[in-house]
């Protein structure tokens, strides 16, 4: 379950978190050492020749009697627009934001609520340490939600995050901890443990032609968790080596909104009361040149994944899945505010007959951005995005320059049994523009609006790099 925030509220929670570290998987860096600082001694300023050289040698600085005209002016009044001052309270260390909240999720409907953030930094320095963020929402269909989010970052490269809620219909209790260089060493580790209860997804039906008019909500719930430990080749290489596990029970019940046709009378053969599990055994390969994993602007991304789950092997399912995520940024030669990027995406399934929860999705943030989350299922999927990123703005923010630009992107996706069996009639467009807010080198947030045969689509997220 995820909160949305209105975008002045997103932009400004990102220049005030320029500092912290990204809660998505980026090139690794090694950490650095704390250095202290000696205090720096006040400059002694414009001493006029009427100074009495014995106090002078004493060391009583006297001033001199005529100061710029700049500064015998008044301060100039604060232009910081006041909505920005309400929503800011500074503190000894760190700061209090008031941030309203606005879910425009196209499965679930309009979200509104608060979410008063409180932000700490590290007693020796200024680097973002903690941030506690509660939050209380409101959806006509899943009535009031309270969230509590809490994150930890220890040093530059590990972060710690904690979230839980309850609510009528849904409810998540999750621990995710990431470091990127275990122990300072070349290893990265990561681990999640979680239970959700998410009531707001959506089934249409298998194959790129499946219909609107197929639609129905059901409710998932599953409990997992997920372990990982990666390698470089060798010391410093861009190529990277990586072994996950994931193991997952959950189940498929009939979901909370109204005004859908029944799940269960629907889709009878995909309900599932009864708790399925699988055990999924993930290799990967990875090559990365990206300046960086988060707020990308050049350099090459690949991540090639072979997976298989056993049935027996604490799984109920005998299949396997492979894939590729490939990524290209390139800076304009004349102009390196604006930023060419790509990104192509290929998935498979192979082996016996899996529930659709398992299958691939084609839709969301991460995939099509013109539909929901899941819109399209079946055992692949390929899809390729195409963007252009200009600069419009920098804005300095609490001390940290933040960067907005503007993105214009076009889409192409499609589902299929199996590569043979795809055809151009069935690919799905999508065309449209983001909003981005870049506060180097580690937080990204973007509003997406895109386009597609369905109509209009929005979407938002922190830190997903593409």
């Amino acid at each position: 379950m995820r909160s949305i925030l209105l975008l002045p509220a997103l932009l400004l929670l990102l220049g005030l978190s320029a500092r912290a570290a990204d809660t998505t998987p980026a090139k690794k860096s090694k950490r650095r050492k704390a250095v202290s600082h000696a205090p720096v001694k006040p400059r002694d300023r414009g001493t006029s020749s009427t100074t009495n050289d014995g106090e002078a040698a004493a060391g009583n600085i006297i001033p001199g009697r005529h100061f710029p005209t700049a500064v015998q002016q008044a301060p100039a009044n604060d232009e910081t627009p006041l909505a920005i001052r309400w929503m800011i309270k500074p503190l000894r260390r760190g700061m209090f934001i008031r941030l309203p909240i606005m879910d425009t999720d196209p499965n679930r409907g309009i979200t509104v609520g608060i979410m008063p953030i409180l932000v700490l930094q590290g007693k020796t320095d200024d680097r973002i340490e903690q941030i506690h963020a509660p939050s209380l929402t409101y959806n006509k269909n899943f009535q009031v939600i309270p969230t509590y989010r809490y994150y930890f970052y220890p040093q530059e490269d590990a972060t710690f995050i904690a979230r839980a809620s309850y609510s009528k219909f849904e409810r998540e209790a999750l621990a995710e901890y990431e470091d990127g260089s275990i122990a300072g060493t070349d290893y990265d580790i990561f681990t999640r443990l979680q239970y959700n209860v998410d009531a707001g997804q959506r089934f249409y039906g298998f194959g790129p032609d499946s219909a609107k008019i197929g639609e129905s909500n059901f409710r998932e719930e599953y409990t997992q968790y997920k372990v990982g430990v990666g390698a470089p080749f060798i010391h410093a290489s861009p190529w990277r080596v990586r072994f996950t596990q994931r193991y997952q029970s959950g189940r498929i019940t009939e979901g909370a909104l109204p005004n859908l046709p029944d799940f269960a009378g629907t889709y009878p053969g995909q309900v599932s009361r009864r708790y399925q599990q699988t055990n999924e055994n993930r290799f990967s390969l990875l090559y990365d040149t990206r300046d960086h994993g988060v707020t990308t602007s050049r350099g090459t991304y690949l991540h090639s994944f072979a997976e298989y789950a056993i049935k027996g092997f604490e799984s109920q399912y005998d299949y396997s899945r492979y894939g590729l995520d490939a990524r290209w940024y390139r800076p304009w030669s004349s102009d390196k505010d604006k930023v060419f990027a790509i990104q192509a995406k290929y998935e498979q399934v192979l082996g016996a007959p899996i529930p659709f929860w398992m299958q691939s999705h084609l839709g969301g943030k991460y995939s099509l951005r013109a539909y929901g989350d899941g819109r399209y299922i079946d055992r692949g999927m390929a899809t390729i995005n195409v963007e252009q990123r200009f600069k419009v703005l920098e804005h300095k923010t609490a001390g940290v320059t933040t960067e907005f630009q503007l993105a214009p992107f076009i889409g192409l996706g499609e589902v299929f049994d199996n590569p043979n069996r795809a055809a151009a009639r069935y690919a799905r467009p999508v065309v449209g523009a983001a909003v981005r807010a870049v506060a180097k080198p580690q937080v990204v947030g973007s509003i997406d609006f895109g386009a597609g045969r369905e109509g209009l689509s929005v979407f938002m997220d922190i830190n997903y790099s593409f």
